[in-house]
Parts: structure tokens; C-alpha cells; sequence
């Protein structure tokens, strides 16, 4: 009995801590709205300070009606990444799912200040909705291999196994 209740300790405990638990939604993070006609264009991120260099940033796009209650029907997102300065760095059609939210991941690789600009579509390509929000994308820590997350899984594996080792030894030589 003691040693399936341990079993179970020691799977809660590697679940708990040796999982990535920081996913976020569109509610945990922050977002760009502006109000365009009849439309609120409201493109959300799940970050919760400032964008970092070297980070994957989950971009949610929504379009509401003026209201803010009501979805408006789009058919797909054009999605434009630009460097403030100059240059080009990523533009995408991105088409609206049944079920989910129209979103996507991306990294940025260098800090500075960034351009989003999104556009709303309808099934025959009129543009309904248009914005462009400027941010800013600060320097990241250098990206090593073992990320916090991942490293704090390491380490609860580890202390489940000496764990594990210290129980087995005593049971032994209890038995001894």
C-alpha cells in the first residue's frame, strides 16, 4: 500500500514540476485593439510584460463588431511583420478555422521597434477591417539549450529518482 501511494506521489510530483506549465491564452496575455468603421480589430499576444528576441509570441486575431459582444464573420487575415526602420520580414494569409482561433506563433530574432499590421478579408477578398500597431521587441537573455521550464523538470527528476533510490535501499535493508 505505502509503495503504490509513493508511486503515485512521485508521478503527481514529475507531472507537476516536470511539465511546461506556463502556457498562455489570448485572456493571460496582453493585446493591440483599435477601432476601424464598425469594427474593433483586436489582435491578441500571450505575453505578459514586453516581447523578448529569442521567445515564440502567440499572435491571436480577432475582429468584433463595434459592440465588442459580437464576432464579425471574416474569412482570412493578412498578417505583416516589418522592422520600424526598414526592411521586410513577414507577411502571411492566414484563413480562419471552424472552431479555433486564427492565430499564429512567430520569433523575432533581433530587438528593436516592429510593425503588426493586419487586415481582415471577406470570402471575396474586400478588405474589412485594417490596423497597424507599432511595439517594441527587447533584448532576450542569449537562448541556451535548457530553458527555465526545462530545467526545473530536470531537477524534479532527479530529486524523484534519489528519492526513489533512498526508498528501495531502506526497504532492502529493512528486509536484510
Amino acid at each position: 500500500m505505502i509503495r503504490n501511494n509513493f508511486k503515485i506521489f512521485v508521478f503527481i510530483f514529475v507531472l507537476f514540476f516536470g511539465t511546461d506549465y506556463t502556457a498562455m491564452a489570448h485572456g493571460l496575455g496582453q493585446s493591440f485593439e483599435q477601432k476601424v468603421g464598425n469594427y474593433v480589430v483586436d489582435v491578441g499576444y500571450d505575453v505578459l510584460d514586453k516581447i523578448e528576441a529569442g521567445e515564440a509570441v502567440r499572435f491571436d486575431f480577432n475582429l468584433w463588431m463595434e459592440n465588442k459582444i459580437d464576432i464579425a464573420e471574416f474569412d482570412h487575415v493578412w498578417v505583416r511583420i516589418t522592422p520600424k526602420d526598414s526592411g521586410f520580414d513577414f507577411a502571411t494569409f492566414l484563413y480562419r478555422p471552424e472552431f479555433l482561433l486564427t492565430g499564429m506563433s512567430y520569433k523575432f530574432h533581433e530587438a528593436g521597434m516592429y510593425e503588426l499590421t493586419v487586415r481582415f478579408l471577406d470570402k471575396e477578398d474586400k478588405n474589412l477591417a485594417e490596423a497597424t500597431f507599432p511595439f517594441e521587441v527587447i533584448s532576450g537573455e542569449k537562448e541556451s539549450y535548457f530553458s527555465g521550464e526545462m530545467l526545473t523538470g530536470i531537477i524534479a527528476g532527479l530529486i524523484a529518482v534519489a528519492g526513489i533510490t533512498l526508498f528501495l535501499k531502506r526497504k532492502k535493508a529493512i528486509q536484510v
